[in-house]
C-alpha cells in the first residue's frame, strides 16, 4: 500500500539555495516545516505566531528524519537541531516580505534555540524550537510569493544521500522548464562542494550528478531528468545541461538570469 502522501510548500529562497546540510538536518528543517503548515491548515496561525517556543514530539522528528530503527536517534535529533542552528541563510537582494523593503545582503539562521525535555505529567520527550522572525514568516506565508510544493513521504525520505535530495528540491523548482544550462561553479555552490577539490573536476562533478539523476529518475516522479551528453562548446565553458521535462517549451540557458533566479546561499560556520 502506498503510504500517505506529505506535502509542504517552500519557499524557493531554499529551494533554490545551496548547503551543507546533513541528510538529517534537511529531513528535520522539512519535519519543522510541515508541522507549522499543518498548524497554518487547520486555522492555527495565530497560535503558531505568538508561540516563542514550538514543541514538537520525539516519535515524530523519529519518523521524519527516517531514525524508527536507530537506537541513538535521540543523538541524532540533537546534532540535527544544532546543525540548523549552525547553518546561515544568505539572501542578495532580498525584498522582505515582513517590512517590503530591499537588502543588498540579508543573514539569518535557520533556527535560534533548539532544546528537548520529558513532560513529568505524561511521560513523553518533547524538542522545542524557537525559529528567528523572518524564517518564521516565510514558514507560515509559505504559500504567498514564490514557492515549490514538494512530496516528503514518500519521495524525498526515501532518497539516500543529501545530494539527490537538494537536486530534487531545485529541479522541481524549475519543473516548468524544458532544461537549464547551470555552469559548475553555480552547482557546486548549491550542493555545498565548493570546498572539495575532487569535484573541482569536470568528470567526477559529472559522475556524482549522474548518480543522482539515476535515483531521482527512480524514486521521484521527475522521471524525464537527464544530464546530456555535452557539447564541445558545453565542456569547453563548464556547462551542465539538464533536460527536465521535454513535453514543455521554456528554456534557462542566460547565466544572468539564472543567478537573477536563484540569488539565495546558506553557509554552515
Amino acid at each position: 500500500m502506498r503510504k500517505k502522501s506529505i506535502t509542504i510548500h517552500k519557499a524557493n529562497e531554499l529551494t533554490r539555495g545551496g548547503d551543507f546540510l546533513s541528510i538529517h538536518a534537511k529531513r528535520c528543517l522539512n519535519a519543522i516545516y510541515y508541522l507549522i503548515q499543518t498548524n497554518v491548515n487547520n486555522g492555527k496561525t495565530e497560535v503558531i505566531e505568538k508561540l516563542d517556543y514550538i514543541p514538537i514530539e520525539f516519535p515524530y522528528l523519529r519518523k521524519m528524519l527516517g531514525l524508527e530503527k536507530v537506537e541513538s536517534y535521540i543523538k541524532e535529533i540533537e546534532d540535527a537541531l544544532t546543525e540548523l542552528q549552525k547553518a546561515t541563510l544568505e539572501l542578495n537582494n532580498f525584498r522582505n516580505p515582513k517590512d517590503n523593503e530591499v537588502y543588498q545582503w540579508y543573514s539569518m539562521s535557520f533556527l535560534a534555540d533548539a532544546s528537548w525535555k520529558l513532560d513529568e505529567k505524561s511521560g513523553k520527550k518533547f524538542a522545542y524550537i524557537a525559529l528567528p522572525p523572518l524564517m518564521k514568516h516565510l514558514m507560515i506565508h509559505s504559500n504567498d510569493g514564490n514557492f515549490t510544493a514538494l512530496d516528503l513521504i514518500p519521495t524525498i525520505n526515501k532518497l539516500r544521500t543529501k545530494y539527490a535530495v537538494k537536486l530534487y528540491e531545485f529541479f522541481k523548482s524549475f519543473e516548468r522548464f524544458r532544461y537549464i544550462d547551470l555552469p559548475q561553479d553555480y552547482l557546486l555552490r548549491i550542493l555545498g562542494l565548493q570546498d572539495v577539490k575532487t569535484y573541482n573536476s569536470y568528470y567526477e562533478l559529472r559522475r556524482l550528478l549522474e548518480r543522482q539523476v539515476k535515483e531521482l529518475n527512480k524514486k521521484t516522479e521527475l522521471e524525464h531528468l537527464k544530464l546530456v551528453e555535452p557539447t564541445k562548446e558545453l565542456k569547453k565553458e563548464k556547462i551542465y545541461r539538464f533536460i527536465i521535462n521535454p513535453k514543455n517549451k521554456r528554456v534557462l540557458t542566460d547565466r544572468k538570469k539564472i543567478e537573477e533566479m536563484t540569488k539565495s546561499l546558506f553557509k554552515r560556520f
